[in-house]
């Protein structure tokens, strides 16, 4: 007993003497701190602050709730004197344990040394290279600058919130910024331009018999579209031929007439025809991308901001009010609008949804007016003439109402009369909206509700005049149908998986059909399967029916690149569908490969029950810029080989090479821009005759783009005639970096049926090299990473130049002109710095000017 006495002694004795050794260690280790200094904690060129530091050898500790405060990370104390943060947009808790000697991040622990934290006066000071390992940043320590650095601060929410400011800012001018530099409209003169069309469908078995044939020549006659068409009505043999003659003028900002056609075309009105006459309308030719904006709204919480974007761009941001609600002006176009939503917490925490709006067609911009007025004989035998009058208008940004009056007179049958008056519209954002009456013909309800991209449910109910006689806009016998259609993605972060559905009830006076449908489509690996099940019912006015039911599969296969340069490039589709009874209605199976950039090849079976049996096919598609053409063989078992082939086509004449270009077509109405690319030693903006082209530079016109030939000549077809279209030369294709384009952006209007010539001057621009010094405590040092700013006193474009290392800047491509170089003063704000902005003149060379000996001084207090 006495012996386990004295052993129990000895131990409490042993950790008494290792508690005051650790306390005098740790003790120790803060006597040693005793470097305390103000040092300025910069966290990139985003914030700073001064705080207090703590000196740990080449370590520094810093407060951590002020280096929180200033990073923007949402903290709190803890009950035993540590400090709790939450790392957005991950969630994950920063937990700083002092009593326990540990900080953790999730799952993830770490034990301190007694020289990397410490607690004092209530604040917990902790080693920057513990902070940069568990955030992913890096510190810089200079104690003779007293200063510590985060070279890059992109992953703290203060970055990404100012990041975020940014965009919105750049969001906001973004229509300065693309203000063109020169704007050049429509030329109308009394004949230009000249476009042939062409298309030639011929048989193997009687080529100038068979087949079919057309032709069209379009010409810009006074500012319009003159089109002369000549094509065969049926076979050629029978000498049946269609020949159609038009003018077409369009007046884009005229207010009461913006669309006159001459001739035949199409009638205006929700239903259209072929009419010999004339039309007239103030409806836009092209109805512009954004309709309007709609308004979407929600409850987020105190403290949240939120962005929308359509197609990865930024189209609209708010920040909630004071009761954590937020609503916001989204741009809208014609058709669905997809919006995903990003909503961001006051610490970094980030949520994520998606909305969506669907327009119809018919939908006007608030207080819009359109009308459309047309007359002329009928191009069919449905009647001899007809007019329609059709009168639209905006009631609100949700709501179009449409009404007027279609009329036809025939020969030996009473002329029809329809009036007709339609709503068109939403309810919310979700549910869109459609009704229509027209007289003599039919009642149409339409409802569509689309909360997401991931479901979609419409449906359809029309009922038909039955006393019409003979009957034009309407089917004849039918007197309602019913159909319904859904669209649903189950698991929308797949996006692969889908569900769809379809329901068809028509009635008529023969009977009763129905059908309905349900499929799914989904991916295994390269594979997509679209499973479905149809269902038919047909039942008649005697009361006898039929229903069958059918079992469908179709498979697409995607190439496969691991299975060599050869077969990785095939790609196959099969088709099976049978009836419930297993029995086979059809099946086929096709492969297909891609042989020459502009042909493609495709080879397969076909079978159908109660057709030619067995079909072998073979298909050659050939795409190319000059001409479009195919060619199929088809091998029945039972028949003879058939084969045909198409040809489709355009010639058109190119005035600035004075060449016939061609082009896969058709082209009748479409347009086209071309000129040269050179450099404008003199810059007269003019191509002197000893001036030269520059080849290879690529030239963006709208959404397509062409490269300058040997001699600098480029084209572009294929654009909408009448609206304005940007062109832009690609800086980065020039062969020397010192020249630059006179004019960054170009817009232009084409006529219809031809070429614009456009020349495009490029310049010898100059360089620009400098230095920009901040004041530190150490005297004036070069200033790492800061955004220059380069304004063009002319066209006010804005270049951003970045200093290097050790402050200097260097600016190639500066185009002849005079300039304001300046900082941010947001950002000078943010950094308490002043900076005089500088007045630069950069002359026209032929060799390159130069700019150099600049300085930028950014110093604390006033200027």
């Amino acid at each position: 007993m006495k012996t386990g006495l004295r052993l129990r002694l000895l131990l409490i004795l042993l950790t008494l003497s290792l508690g005051l050794e650790g306390r005098a260690a740790a003790q120790a280790t803060q006597d040693s701190l005793a470097d305390a200094a103000l040092v300025e904690l910069r966290l990139g060129r985003v914030t700073s602050q001064t705080v207090q530091a703590y000196r740990a050898g080449r370590d520094v500790l810093l407060p951590l709730t002020q280096f929180f405060d200033l990073a923007e990370i949402g903290h709190r104390a803890a009950p035993d004197g540590g400090l709790v943060a939450q790392l957005e947009p991950s969630g994950l808790l920063l937990t700083v344990n002092p009593s326990k000697d540990s900080i953790s991040l999730g799952k993830r622990h770490l034990q301190l040394r007694p020289d990397q934290f410490f607690t004092r006066d209530g604040e917990v000071y902790l080693s920057a290279a513990v902070i940069g390992g568990l955030l992913g940043i890096e510190f810089n320590t200079d104690w003779s600058d007293l200063e510590v650095s985060v070279a890059d601060a992109t992953p703290l929410p203060v970055a990404r919130r100012l990041a975020r400011e940014a965009a919105r800012g750049r969001h906001l001018g973004s229509d300065d910024n693309n203000t063109p530099e020169l704007a050049l409209g429509l030329e109308r003169p009394r004949w230009n331009g000249i476009v042939l069309d062409y298309s030639v469908l011929t048989p193997s078995t009687d080529v100038l018999g068979g087949g079919a044939y057309s032709s069209a020549l379009g010409m810009d006659v006074l500012g319009g579209s003159l089109e002369l068409g000549l094509a065969t009505e049926g076979r050629p043999r029978d000498g049946r031929t269609r020949s159609d003659a038009s003018w077409s003028g369009v007046w884009r900002n005229s207010r009461y007439v913006t669309q006159l056609r001459l001739g035949d075309g199409l009638s205006t009105g929700p239903r259209s025809r072929t009419v010999r006459g004339f039309s007239v309308s103030n409806a836009p030719f092209l109805r512009p991308g954004t309709l309007g904006e709609i308004n979407y709204g929600g409850q987020l919480g105190p403290g949240w901001q939120i962005e929308a974007y359509r197609g990865g761009r930024l189209i609209a941001f708010d920040s909630v009010n004071a009761l954590g609600q937020f609503s916001m002006d989204v741009p809208i176009q014609y058709g669905e609008n997809p919006v995903d939503f990003i909503a961001y917490g006051p610490f970094g925490a980030v949520r994520e949804f998606n909305r969506t709006y669907r327009v119809v067609g018919d939908v006007l911009p608030v207080r819009r007016f359109e009308y459309g007025v047309s007359m002329g004989a009928c191009r069919t035998t449905e009647c001899s003439a007809s007019a329609n009058v059709d009168l639209r208008y905006g009631l609100s940004r949700r709501w179009t109402v449409q009404t007027g009056l279609d009329q036809f007179w025939r020969d030996s049958l009473p002329a029809l009369s329809h009036p007709y008056l339609s709503l068109s519209g939403s309810l919310g954002n979700a549910w869109g909206v459609q009704l229509e009456g027209v007289a003599n013909a039919v009642l149409r309800q339409a409802v569509r509700y689309e909360p997401s991209t991931d479901l979609q449910l419409s449906a359809e109910y029309t009922t038909y005049a039955s006393s019409t006689t003979a009957p034009i806009l309407t089917p004849l016998g039918r007197r309602n149908q019913l159909t319904l259609n859904s669209f649903i993605r189950p698991m929308p972060k797949s996006g692969l998986f889908v569900v769809t559905g379809s329901f068809d009830r028509i009635e008529s006076v023969s009977g009763l059909n129905t059908s309905a449908r349900v499929g799914t489509s989904f991916q295994l690996s390269q594979i997509r399967l679209l499973p479905s099940v149809r269902v038919e019912r047909n039942s008649l006015v005697n009361g006898q029916g039929r229903t069958n039911a059918f079992l469908a599969l179709s498979t697409f296969l995607l190439p496969r690149p691991e299975l060599g340069s050869f077969l990785g490039k095939f790609t196959a589709r099969t088709s099976y569908e049978s009836e419930t009874s297993l029995r086979t209605s059809s099946v086929s199976a096709f492969v297909s490969r891609l042989l020459t950039p502009g042909l493609r090849m495709e080879t397969g079976v076909s079978w159908m029950r109660g057709g030619l049996g067995t079909t072998f096919l073979l298909t050659f598609q050939t795409e190319l810029p000059s001409v479009r053409a195919s060619a199929s063989v088809s091998a029945p078992s039972g028949s003879a080989t058939t084969a045909t082939q198409f040809v489709q086509g355009s010639m058109l004449y190119n005035p600035s090479s004075r060449k016939v270009n061609f082009a896969a077509g058709p082209s009748m109405q479409r347009a086209g821009i071309a000129g040269r690319v050179f450099l404008d030693e003199n810059g007269n903006g003019r191509m002197d005759p000893d001036e030269h082209g520059i080849p290879g530079v690529r030239v963006r016109v709208g959404m397509t783009s062409a490269e300058s030939d040997s001699s600098g000549q480029y084209r572009v077809w294929d654009i909408s005639p009448y609206e304005p279209v940007l062109v832009v030369v690609d800086s980065l294709t020039l062969p020397s970096p010192l020249w630059t384009p006179s004019y960054g952006t170009i817009s232009v209007e084409a006529g219809p049926n031809r070429f614009r010539v456009l020349d495009l001057p490029v310049a010898p621009g100059g360089t620009l090299e400098g230095r920009v010094l901040e004041q530190t405590v150490a005297g004036m040092q070069g200033a790492a990473g800061l955004p220059l700013l380069l304004t063009n006193l002319r066209t006010g474009a804005v270049r951003t130049i970045v200093s290097f290392s050790d402050g200097d800047f260097y600016a190639i491509g500066v185009k002849p002109g005079e300039y304001d170089l300046s900082v941010d003063p947001h950002l000078l704000s943010r950094l308490g710095l002043t900076v005089r902005s500088q007045r630069i003149s950069m002359a026209s060379s032929a060799d390159g000017a130069e700019v150099t000996g600049l300085e930028m001084k950014l110093v604390r207090g006033e200027k």
